[in-house]
């Protein structure tokens, strides 16, 4: 079996277990299991492969989770100061735009799949913040006024260009 269908499988799997556990636990705590799962199975399953651009996308993630206090208004998960499902997020969201990044063979891709980064990126904010109902508690106004991203200037803008960011970063390091 190809690695790529033992990964699927696998995902498949866990996503499952996950949307049923999600009936009976909180959303951000299914998803924050889930995405370490994920992360974890494809670590073992491609080491070298996608190690460092876990280690990048780790680093990313804990200079935001590490300068911006961050506290739900449902259950928190922290290690020192830092919550783990935003951690764990961005860590799994960069690892799986540097795949997609990496498979697409198209004229200006890097502009295409920047684009693409933060459509997904307004979609799942709007996602957690309606329909799963993710909240920070904090009095922060949110993004154009559309409820999507509600944080400081600075928290907004790390958001919409840490993608575009990491995969230069990644290109420059020439990370495979």
């Amino acid at each position: 079996m190809k690695k790529i269908e033992k990964f699927i499988y696998i995902a498949i799997g866990l996503s499952i277990i996950a949307i049923i556990a999600g009936f009976f636990i909180d959303s951000k705590t299914v998803m924050m299991i889930l995405f370490a799962l994920l992360l974890l199975v494809g670590y073992v399953i491609y080491k070298e492969k996608i190690g460092q651009q876990l280690v990048i996308a780790f680093l990313m993630a804990i200079a935001l989770t590490s300068s911006y206090y961050y506290e739900y208004n449902s259950f928190n998960l922290f290690i020192g100061g830092i919550n783990l499902f935003p951690l764990i997020c961005w860590t799994f969201g960069l690892v799986v735009l540097r795949e997609i990044y990496e498979k697409v063979k198209i004229k200006n891709k890097f502009l295409i799949v920047s684009i693409i980064y933060i459509i997904v990126l307004f979609l799942v904010e709007y996602i957690g913040y309606y329909l799963l109902k993710i909240k920070l508690n904090s009095n922060f106004p949110s993004l154009f006024g559309i409820g999507i991203i509600h944080g400081s200037i600075g928290l907004k803008l790390f958001y919409i260009l840490a993608g575009p960011v990491y995969l230069k970063i990644t290109d420059y390091l020439h990370v495979k």
